[in-house]
């Protein structure tokens, strides 16, 4: 169960690659996408859409790494999951103050939520000497 919980969020993650490509492109599908219709392009919204995409796809390759070997790294597994729960409501916070649309706050936010609180539950269970 923790490997296809850290594979479904390397999966999410790559979804970054566009963004750290393309993030010009990459952002104007994502408004379209929201249902913001054509926007307009700064320099720092090319920035951001660029450096956002790379931390994602970067974050990706750790995962990935995490997961070839559960055992070995399960502190950082047990990271993971943790930083997910703590995910859910800061990207709540976060999608509310934009507003972004409900649907995508629920899955921003209760998706984050519930992959980390489901790799939290799928790791071993510690036992004290």
């Amino acid at each position: 169960m923790q490997l296809w919980m850290l594979r479904l969020m390397i999966a999410i993650l790559l979804t970054g690659l566009p963004g750290a490509l393309l993030p010009e492109i990459a952002f104007q599908k994502f408004a379209w996408l929201m249902g913001y219709g054509k926007q307009p392009i700064t320099p720092l919204i090319v920035y951001l859409s660029g450096n956002a995409g790379f931390a994602y796809v970067t974050i990706a390759v750790l995962i990935w790494a995490i997961s070839r070997d559960v055992t070995r790294y399960q502190p950082l597994v047990r990271l993971c999951g943790w930083t997910m729960v703590l995910a859910g409501p800061a990207y709540l916070s976060i999608d509310l103050q934009c507003p972004l649309p409900l649907w995508w706050i629920l899955m921003d936010s209760v998706g984050c939520f519930l992959i980390g609180i489901t790799l939290l539950w799928a790791c071993p269970r510690q036992t004290t000497a």
